[in-house]
């Protein structure tokens, strides 16, 4: 791995900027990291300007677009073509390119990646045709990586960080019939770090679609706790939806994941840390 340069475009989003965190604090050994990004907070570019980047050895491709009108969303395609585009101007031999769990149809059980695919929501139908202009485009090997939750910059984050500033709303949670609320699969924002890299420099071929979370799926209940934020239940309402999990066995064949990866204190801690608060 050594000498190895990973461009990272869209550095400074909500996981982009945990990321650059935990890098920050653990730097891959023998990696350069060029962190683009439209301020001044890393190299300054944006698609359709010369390249100031470089050769490459691959490309991480974390930008994208979480909400807004259809228009907005179909950036999502727009931007993973531009990131084929520069990592061939690179020379890069790989991209890794955000997607998400929300590809996929619901399911009570562990989505696994030849699971059928059938978004529920505007983010998730964008993110799978993200996914299909990429079965075509030119340029390096696509790798898909369908992310379940990343501590900090998920749906739990904003009423915890409003707890640092003196008031801690009470979260309410959906409870099911065993008693439980919704279980997610969560990922530390430095797994999350290493794995990146490790998939990134991987030296065989990766698979098109690859589900990224920890190994085990986590209750919301539990996530709050291990974070001291106040909840509140209420009876789940029809149709709502208890398990959104991936199956990370495909992931675990390719890099390490220690079971204490999914443990709820291991997530908020490593969050706080990484926001100096812990």
């Amino acid at each position: 791995m050594s000498g190895k340069r990973i461009l990272v475009l869209g550095s400074t989003g909500r996981v982009g900027r945990l990321l650059r965190l935990a890098w920050d604090q653990n730097p891959p050994e023998g990696v350069e990291l060029i962190l683009q990004s439209r301020d001044v907070s890393g190299v300054k570019w944006q698609s359709g300007q010369p390249n100031p980047f470089g050769r490459v050895d691959a490309v991480i491709a974390l930008w994208g677009v979480t909400h807004g009108d259809p228009d907005a969303l179909a950036m999502n395609a727009t931007l993973a073509l531009a990131a084929q585009d520069i990592a061939t101007e690179c020379k890069a031999t790989r991209v890794l390119h955000c997607s998400s769990i929300a590809v996929y149809a619901p399911s009570p059980a562990a989505l696994r990646e030849d699971d059928p695919t059938q978004p529920t929501n505007p983010y998730g139908q964008a993110k799978l045709r993200m996914e299909h202009s990429l079965q075509t485009a030119a340029g390096p090997s696509p790798t898909c990586l369908r992310i379940g939750s990343v501590v900090g910059a998920e749906s739990l984050a904003a009423s915890i960080r409003q707890g640092w500033e003196g008031g801690a709303p009470v979260v309410t949670l959906d409870q099911f019939e065993d008693g439980k609320g919704p279980a997610r699969s969560y990922i530390a924002p430095s797994d999350l770090a290493r794995i990146m890299i490790a998939l990134a420099l991987h030296d065989g071929v990766l698979p098109f679609a690859l589900n990224v979370g920890a190994p085990k799926p986590v209750f919301m209940e539990d996530f709050l706790a291990a974070a001291g934020h106040p909840m509140a239940w209420r009876n789940a309402p029809d149709g709502a939806r208890q398990y959104a999990v991936l199956s990370c066995d495909r992931l675990k064949s390719l890099v390490d994941l220690p079971a204490g990866m999914s443990d709820p204190a291991h997530l908020v801690q490593d969050w706080l840390r990484l926001e100096g608060r812990a």
